[in-house]
């Protein structure tokens, strides 16, 4: 069998049930394909579907993507721009995952030379974008001049519906890193601005609700820090309200996106999460996993069940859910293991057996 084909019975069975029982096909595929990359010589599909094995395995498998990246770039130098462009930008966030930061920044800062020497401006946007990158930046303390690199870009680049999308992800990136990182809340409100006025460019953009609650969601991560409880409760309620409009109107028959209202969900749940307002936080999460169940929905959804219930078994169940599902989870299986030790509603089971063999393949 190919590669191709263990790999998609890997991820049916894991559908169906999601346990560790169907690691023996991912490990088969991870053997086929590691052949038949080198029987093509790098070719381009057996990178890109190596990649996508490899995301299922880990450190151990981002480690790989590493690897595999710069083996390509090397064998490969008749490839596309675009191609390149892939492949370079994978070396950087896979550098980025594993918190290889100074390794990062190096690879980032050669990735945006060669990319302002072959590509436009849009594509030098798509270089920096990206948040776990951007923080890489600021743990090595070069926060400013990511930011130099920032306002060169946003400001010189003509908007357009094209690039919208990257744009805002650019504009997000830099509020997060003004909120979270840096505590900058007066310079985030310009920037949390700057988000409003490129989502107010097109209304009916297919991509506005979305946008529209994730920058809802910064807005309160400022109000949080600044100590502004009541701004804070104004805007919560406000997207509480429009998320609950929604789920009406879905239940109601209305023709609409589910997926999009279950992130909207999942983004404000968090939110309030964070803010330790656990039981709002549930009855977010509990709608997204009814109709979505992302990996990522089931890991916070268990932190609100610890934290209120000290359910085990509930707990337990949803932190196995995030472990092993497959939908939208392939750069985070595996890798939980970090965010259950780093998380302080589990402080008390840290050294837990029964819940560290979860995260173990």
């Amino acid at each position: 069998m190919k590669a191709s084909q263990v790999f998609d019975q890997f991820k049916r069975k894991v559908e169906i049930n999601p346990s560790r029982d169907q690691n023996k096909l991912l490990l088969k595929a991870f053997e086929l394909v590691k052949g038949e990359i080198l029987a093509s010589n790098y070719s381009l599909e057996s990178v890109r579907l190596a990649h996508a094995i490899y995301g299922y395995l880990g450190d151990e498998g981002l480690n790989e993507r590493v690897e595999l990246m710069r083996n390509y770039l090397q064998l490969r130098l008749n490839a596309s721009k675009e191609d390149k462009f892939w492949s370079k930008w994978e070396l950087i966030d896979n550098l980025a995952l594993l918190k290889r930061y100074k390794e990062m920044i190096h690879e980032q800062r050669l990735f945006l030379q060669w990319t302002r020497d072959h590509m436009s401006v849009e594509w030098c946007i798509k270089v920096m974008f990206d948040s776990t990158q951007a923080i890489g930046w600021y743990f090595e303390g070069v926060a400013d001049e990511w930011f130099d690199i920032y306002f060169e870009f946003i400001n010189k680049i003509k908007p357009t519906d094209q690039n919208r999308h990257d744009r805002v992800l650019y504009v997000e990136t830099a509020t997060g890193l003004l909120v979270y990182q840096l505590k900058r809340y007066d310079h985030a409100l310009i920037e949390i601005e700057r988000y409003k006025q490129i989502l107010n460019e097109n209304q009916r953009w297919t991509e506005y609700n979305e946008f529209f609650i994730r920058r809802i969601a910064y807005l309160l991560a400022v109000y949080s820090g600044t100590g502004n409880e009541e701004k804070y409760d104004q805007v919560a309620s406000e997207a509480i309200a429009k998320i609950e409009s929604f789920i009406h109107q879905f239940k109601q028959g209305v023709p609409i996106n589910i997926l999009e209202i279950c992130d909207m969900a999942h983004e404000i749940g968090t939110s309030l999460m964070w803010e330790k307002r656990y039981n709002q936080a549930m009855n977010l999460f509990k709608f997204a996993l009814e109709h979505q169940g992302t990996g990522v929905t089931h890991f916070f959804y268990a932190i609100c069940i610890w934290a209120t219930q000290k359910n085990r078994v509930k707990t337990i169940h949803h932190l196995k859910l995030a472990e092993n599902e497959t939908l939208g989870n392939g750069g985070l299986r595996a890798r939980y293991i970090h965010m259950f030790l780093e998380q302080p509603e589990f402080n008390d089971v840290h050294s837990d057996p029964e819940f560290l063999s979860i995260f173990k393949r």
